[in-house]
């Protein structure tokens, strides 16, 4: 066993501080400088905000910006970086997210013509609401009247009674200020509970939306066993905030737990885990498995805790400030069923295995990005032919379907490996960013291998309710954890080695500060506890040799 050149992650954390600072002041790399990151966004923005006379402008416009996109994430990739959130981890990712992301909206989609979402207004009883088009005009006068009588969901009630809610379909609006909620809604909205592109794993609207706006709006159907009850504001308000206070007890001591393990510095080859669970030590197979499942669960609560300020937030202000939000925006930011959990039934893994444990249970915080990638690959190298009466041309199309819905699959799993491994190549550490791409590809293979022994039609429906028996159950899940132990190493061990788990999730640490308190060291002799955890600046000014790398840096 080596031995470590560290007393605690603290040490690391400061080296790799001091490195990137070094190579800053060198100019072998580039800070990341605030403005590149609100201009990256208006880059995005300034396409959809403006309504161009024909579709060939709005073409040249959204490919002309999104050229411009794509170059810069390419620099950020190749040139920026910061320790920031995750060690530096968060610059590959997150860029190329946000090239996916633009992808999606500005090159895949025309999302002026094609894309709509649900809106919320209070009309007079004896009035017709005015809108922006005449579509949603139709679309009121054949609606609005309709089944005003069983609206049971629980709502904020208007502060005039004389009113009632209306809801409908919203394209493309024709005011201005209208089109900027409506744009900004579009692009900082992943998983569109709100939009015709929702994902199949969100829950619907409840029956009282569903009433006014009809199924015309909504191309995509959700499975039965995904119809669960809807809540009312304060219910789901309140979940969200013992969600975030369970989640944030849970992250402080997994932090604790981590920091204690070389593993998860990045030292993956050699070490045993401390005590108490170096008791496993005289078992490898005991050894991975408890780090793949503290990895997995540093992952669920991270993104659980994230999730969770949607709700806070946003419904926590629409809520206390009922006429300031409505006078800001359309969108029903009162109701609880514009923020599903972020995770699916875990039940789902033992009903249908690697495809329920990816396609309901996991977060699906970026899966519409994923899937219209693959589209669009698919699209493109394997184009779609039109179906003919004859018998050869039928079999042909069959064909043609599957081979472009494996083409879909992969290309899906194959963007997922992408922005891990981009991330995993932007960390400050020395990293196998081809194994975090080998390891969501693999699942990709996984899913297709598995949906073999499904039919057809379940396979498009995507996965409808089923009986299950207990030994299919126990088969499901025994063959889940083994894919799991074998192919989990591939993305544990890197995210281990990239220094994702040296950083602070936390501002504050309860358990940290109760330890001090008590007198005891958490990360050793002279390094620094207590209930503090972020400390130094994460912003300041810096001149850089020209305009472009000059600006407020992120540290």
């Amino acid at each position: 066993m080596a031995e470590i050149p560290f007393q605690s992650h603290l040490d690391l954390v400061e080296i790799r501080q001091e490195a990137i600072d070094t190579q800053l002041r060198e100019g072998s790399v580039s800070p990341l400088i605030l403005k590149h990151v609100f201009g990256g966004i208006c880059l995005v923005l300034i396409p959809l905000l403006f309504r161009p006379s024909n579709t060939l402008q709005s073409q040249l416009a959204r490919y002309a910006f999104h050229t411009i996109i794509t170059g810069l994430s390419i620099y950020s990739v190749l040139y920026v970086r910061f320790i920031g959130p995750g060690n530096g981890y968060s610059v590959g990712l997150i860029t190329t997210w946000f090239f996916i992301w633009s992808s999606t909206l500005l090159v895949f989609n025309d999302v002026q013509k094609d894309f709509k979402r649900i809106e919320k207004e209070y009309v007079q009883q004896s009035n017709q609401p005015l809108h922006d088009s005449l579509q949603l005009r139709e679309n009121l006068e054949l609606k609005g009247a309709k089944n005003c009588s069983n609206r049971s969901t629980p709502v904020a009630v208007p502060e005039n009674k004389a009113k009632r809610k209306v809801y409908h379909w919203q394209s493309f609006p024709d005011s201005f200020p209208h089109r900027v909620d409506w744009i900004l809604d579009l692009v900082f909205n992943f998983r569109g509970p709100n939009w015709n592109w929702r994902a199949r794993s969100a829950p619907p609207p409840p029956d009282v939306v569903l009433n006014d706006i009809g199924d015309h709006g909504n191309s995509r159907q959700v499975p039965a066993s995904r119809l669960v009850g809807v809540q009312d504001s304060s219910t789901r308000l309140r979940q969200a905030m013992l969600s975030f206070l369970r989640d944030y007890i849970v992250l402080d001591i997994i932090k604790v737990v981590m920091m204690r393990d070389p593993y998860f510095w990045g030292f993956v080859d050699n070490h045993s885990p401390p005590w108490p669970f170096s008791t496993l030590a005289f078992s490898p197979i005991l050894v991975r498995i408890y780090r793949l499942l503290l990895s997995m669960s540093a992952v669920i609560f991270a993104l659980d805790i994230i999730v969770a300020l949607g709700p806070l937030f946003f419904m926590g202000l629409s809520l206390a400030f009922p006429r300031f939000s409505r006078s800001i925006t359309h969108q029903p930011l009162d109701e609880a069923w514009l923020y599903p959990p972020a995770f699916g039934p875990a039940s789902s893994v033992l009903d249908y295995g690697l495809i329920g444990a990816w396609s309901i249970w996991w977060h699906q915080l970026f899966r519409f990005g994923f899937s219209e990638s693959g589209r669009f690959i698919s699209h493109l190298v394997i184009p779609p032919i039109s179906i003919t009466p004859d018998q050869k041309q039928r079999q042909q199309h069959s064909f043609y379907t599957l081979a472009r819905r494996l083409v879909q699959v992969l290309g899906a799993f194959s963007m997922s490996g992408l922005i891990h491994a981009m991330g995993s190549y932007t960390a400050v550490a020395d990293t196998k960013p081809f194994n975090a791409f080998l390891f969501f590809f693999l699942q990709g293979i996984a899913v297709l291998v598995e949906g073999l022994f499904f039919s057809q039609e379940q396979a498009q429906t995507q996965l409808q309710p089923r009986r299950t028996t207990l030994s299919t159950r126990l088969l499901n899940l025994t063959l889940v954890c083994l894919w799991f132990y074998f192919t989990g190493p591939l993305i544990a061990d890197d995210l281990s080695r990239s220094g994702v788990w040296t950083f602070e999730p936390l501002p504050i640490s309860p358990l940290r500060g109760l330890a001090t308190w008590s007198g005891v060291e958490v990360w050793g002799k002279g390094q620094e506890d207590g209930w503090a955890c972020w400390r130094g600046l994460w912003v300041e000014q810096w001149d850089g040799e020209t305009w472009w790398q000059s600006g407020i840096r992120l540290r």
